[in-house]
């Protein structure tokens, strides 16, 4: 099946909104097995967004659109392709009686065109939006050699469009398209290791890849590996996938931080502190937050996160916690995490440093980082880790994601 995604919005085109739907999409079409083929952005206008609609249907099975669903008059997705499909734009009972008494709540009169959102077609499938005010729809037609194809239309606002993802899109193509058997997907996750190793490592399983199937993709010193396997149903699926999991992480065991999509190393070492009843502090110079900023991403990290510092001249190590003038490197990282785990009266603590000489630019570097971890009652231990010529944001992700690991390690081997 040859997939195609389209996204409206003359805003897109200018570059002022970053078109993160499509990413969204393609994601969770994957995730059923179902590669993207095309991808298009237009803008609201009904003679090019027409043409787009026109060059989609003579080449793909599925288009998927988002945006152009709202309340003004460029809004204009849904009459245009009931226009090219032959069919007419309706009113949605269900939607339009959100949209009203969304417009008694606020105490306004409706404005006219607020009725808009509620148009879908006549002889389509209403996706009723329960986040916001424009129902989604889906279409299908015959064409001339029999084959089905298929017209879905999302909302444009990022939240809107997730939501009808998940609870309404995904769910319409598995009972009406993906017919034949079930997909499932499985993802592995390994830190501290690079993307031409792992696939270096496993490159028996990807070469030969048939069902499962196999995929790599990287972030910053973390690599996902993702498993999609196709059955009859979901169980077979799923110890398809397990089966050769195991195999996998088998291989690359000291890596291998755990499974889903979403995995992080902070959520990783938050899970971790948690179970073993641990609190930590952070002090941080060299990433400047960045490292905070992970953590607290974490639903309920506060009952074991209390606090932390960014401390990134000598004068404000010295004044916020003591530390000695002309204290420096490995001294310095170890004397940090230990005066933040006593001044926070945290079980752990962590520290990051760096000596980072820039280039003429000042946006690349190249130099020594030093993470640093305190536990009560032990010698405080210190991780160095050199990096070369990498941008600033760059370099401090990977610092980032080190010192949660190097943490992580420290916690589990204590």
């Amino acid at each position: 099946m040859k997939t195609e995604i389209i996204s409206i919005g003359t805003e897109l085109l200018m570059g002022y909104v970053v078109d993160t739907n499509s990413a969204d999409i393609a994601k969770a079409l994957l995730g059923m097995g179902i590669g993207t083929y095309y991808r298009q952005i237009v803008g609201d206008n009904p003679k090019r967004l027409e043409e787009a609609i026109e060059i989609a249907a003579n080449r793909s099975d599925l288009i998927i659109m988002s945006g152009g669903l709202g309340p003004t008059k460029d809004d204009i997705t849904k009459e245009v392709v009931a226009t090219f499909v032959g069919d007419e734009v309706i009113e949605d009972e269900k939607q339009l009686e959100k949209i009203l008494g969304y417009s008694s709540y606020k105490g306004e009169d409706m404005p006219a065109n607020m009725h808009r959102q509620a148009y879908t077609l006549k002889n389509g499938t209403t996706f009723f939006n329960e986040v916001g005010l424009a129902c989604g729809t889906a279409y299908k037609r015959q064409r001339e050699d029999g084959s089905m194809q298929f017209f879905l239309m999302l909302p444009g606002p990022p939240f809107e469009m997730k939501h009808m993802l998940a609870n309404s899109t995904v769910p319409y193509i598995q009972e009406h398209i993906q017919t034949d058997g079930v997909i499932e997907s499985l993802y592995l996750n390994f830190q501290g290791v690079g993307e031409s190793r792992v696939a270096d490592v496993l490159d028996d399983y990807i070469e030969n890849q048939t069902n499962p199937t196999v995929a790599v993709y990287a972030k910053p010193r973390h690599v996902i590996v993702r498993l999609t396997a196709n059955a009859s149903d979901v169980d077979l699926a799923r110890k398809l996938n397990q089966e050769l999991a195991d195999k996998m992480t088998a291989v690359l065991k000291p890596y291998f931080i755990g499974y889903g999509e979403d995995q992080t190393m902070e959520g990783l070492l938050v899970d971790t502190l948690k179970e073993k009843g641990l609190s930590i502090s952070v002090v941080e110079d060299f990433t400047g937050g960045h490292i905070m900023d992970a953590l607290t991403s974490i639903p309920g990290v506060s009952s074991i996160f209390p606090g932390g510092l960014i401390c990134k001249t000598d004068t404000s190590k010295q004044r916020l916690l003591g530390v000695a003038p002309q204290t420096t490197g490995t001294d310095l990282v170890k004397e940090l995490a230990e005066r933040s785990r006593e001044s926070f009266e945290t079980d752990v603590a962590l520290s990051v440093i760096g000596n980072i000489k820039w280039d003429e630019s000042g946006h690349k570097g190249t130099g020594l980082i030093y993470i640093g971890f305190a536990i009560h009652a032990k010698e405080p231990i210190v991780k160095k880790y050199r990096l070369e010529d990498r941008p600033a944001s760059i370099m401090r992700t990977l610092v980032k994601n080190e010192a949660l690991a190097f943490a992580k390690d420290c916690i589990d081997n204590r």
